[in-house]
């Protein structure tokens, strides 16, 4: 009999703790909707230029021109030092271009392909309950680890062979297409 006492209590008194709990639910809901609603109505602030974040350098001013026969600093270095450049050796220099962006999209795939093997092989060693008995799988992956930085390395020492294949292009195509004047 107290059993059935203890079981018709619970049955009656869990349905009214659900309801609270499903009635502040719905308030925190509710609040959160008009807190969203109001910061939508807010004005947004509008950006404050001061000292400390004006951009600092030449200030490039548009629709206005140098005076003809001025040139501006960068230009006249830019037509000074850059060489002439035929368009044979435009093309070459196009050509050198195209095979460092295929040797960098090589190396990167190299490189990826060796990072996820790392992953996984460093997934599989720590994996172990005893990985640090396993001397010669610590072995492994720090090899692994090892070829991952120095394809990363070659990556970035392609990229920076392409960075200045594609500045010298364009110096080239720069010069090719205006005569220097001086």
């Amino acid at each position: 009999m107290r059993i059935a006492n203890w079981a018709l209590t619970i049955l009656l008194v869990v349905p009214l703790g659900v309801a609270s709990a499903q009635q502040q639910e719905d308030s925190l809901a509710a609040a959160s909707r008009r807190a969203q609603e109001e910061k939508k109505n807010q004005p947004k602030a509008g950006k404050v230029w001061d000292n400390d974040n004006l951009p600092t350098g030449n200030v490039n001013v548009v629709g206005q021109t140098p005076p003809s026969g001025e040139t501006t600093g960068v230009t006249a270095a830019t037509e000074e030092t850059a060489p002439s450049v035929s368009p044979e050796e435009a093309a070459a220099i196009a050509e050198d271009l195209n095979a460092a962006q295929a040797k960098l999209a090589s190396l990167k795939t190299d490189a990826d392909i060796l990072q996820r093997k790392f992953v996984l092989d460093s997934q599989m060693y720590y994996g172990k309950p005893n990985y640090a008995a396993d001397r010669e799988g610590g072995a492994a992956i720090k090899a692994e680890k090892a070829q991952v930085d120095a394809k990363m390395e070659e990556v970035a020492a392609a990229q920076k062979e392409v960075d200045a294949l594609q500045a010298k292009l364009q110096a080239a195509q720069g010069n090719s297409s205006t005569p220097a004047t001086k």
